[in-house]
């Protein structure tokens, strides 16, 4: 815990709905009691210009989902600036090779965030195999209660595959153990064998990967060189019936070969992301009953901004203030493999 009130920082966030699930009063009083505040009214986005404007003597730049960069003509106007907190999990849309060369350090939610992710691919899984929208909008519409064809499947003791073992991917592993499913992992770093063996990884290719799971969770991070990486060979190997959970971005999975085989009831899906957001209403995934539909929910859930802002807030008061060891720290290297939006 910080023990002075010295730190200045500017809250880029408009304000609106979404401010408020991050900034709720009593966030509102925490960080006006850590220092000077200088605040974005109005409900847009704020523009470069607005930035430079109000930026001035800031310590700690506070960022968001559509918050301006930290570009050399925005640091030209920032010369105290020591520390970008951004409340989201990706930094990659806000920092930039002059920040890094300043040496600002960088904070995110990337870990409440990859948890959260976690919790919700494990839902999907769930609700998809157990089919519960299915049976819980025939029950409400139809007044069905069950026929002898209805049929339920399972997570316990299924082969589950993780394509991605960054933070989504790690907390999943450790979120499976309970279900006794074998784990296959494909990932270009090899996997601590210390983690191997704590929950029972096997590190395979992803053509193995593909070509053995029951189900299939998609981790990775959109970059130029995960564009459309789950693409119509691989899915084409999958198990029939296999269940592709995607968490990550749209653009990672080809979304034409996808629908392809989910029409030809190939395979089943649950899917949070999509090439284009918001999906398009002719979209062909949209009539297709065997996939799982969540309009990019699967993040942190609503509940948890409020927790991750305090913890973030204190965390970069106790670095400005204080000099104490940053916890949830982006380095320049791992930043280069984050989402860019």
């Amino acid at each position: 815990m910080q023990t002075g009130a010295f730190m200045k920082s500017l809250v880029s966030i408009p304000e609106g709905r979404i401010f408020n699930t991050f900034f709720t009063p009593d966030n509102i009083r925490l960080i006006e009691s850590l220092g000077d505040v200088v605040w974005h009214s109005g409900d847009t986005k704020m523009s470069e210009s607005e930035l430079i404007e109000k930026i001035g003597d800031c310590d700690a730049y506070i960022a968001l989902w559509g918050s301006p960069a930290l570009t050399e003509r925005v640091l030209e106007a920032a010369p105290r600036l020591r520390l970008m907190t951004v409340l989201g999990s990706t930094v990659a849309p806000f920092v930039s090779d002059a920040m890094w060369d300043r040496g600002i350090r960088v904070i995110s939610g990337f870990e409440w965030y990859a948890e959260s992710t976690a919790e919700g691919a494990i839902s999907y899984m769930l609700s998809a195999l157990r089919q519960i929208p299915f049976y819980s909008e025939r029950l409400k519409r139809e007044g069905v209660w069950s026929t002898p064809e209805d049929y339920t499947d399972g997570l316990l003791y299924k082969t589950v595959g993780i394509v991605g073992y960054g933070g989504v991917g790690k907390h999943l592993a450790r979120m499976l153990s309970p279900w006794n499913v074998k784990l296959k992992v494909c990932d270009i770093k090899d996997i601590p064998a210390e983690e191997k063996q704590r929950y029972k990884i096997e590190q395979c290719g992803m053509d193995e990967l593909f070509s053995s799971c029951d189900v299939i969770s998609i981790n990775l991070p959109y970059t130029q060189n995960t564009h459309h990486i789950i693409n119509e060979e691989l899915i084409s190997r999958a198990k029939r019936g296999a269940l592709i959970v995607n968490t990550a971005r749209g653009a990672v999975i080809d979304e034409a070969a996808l629908v392809k085989h989910l029409q030809a009831k190939d395979i089943r899906a649950a899917l949070d992301v999509f090439e284009k957001e918001p999906i398009e209403p002719d979209n062909p995934i949209l009539t297709l009953d065997n996939a799982l539909l969540t309009p990019h929910q699967a993040g942190v859930t609503t509940n948890l901004r409020a927790i991750l802002t305090r913890e973030l807030l204190l965390e970069s008061a106790d670095f400005i203030d204080s000099g104490l060891p940053l916890k949830n720290e982006i380095t320049r290297e791992y930043a280069r493999g984050m989402s860019k939006k």
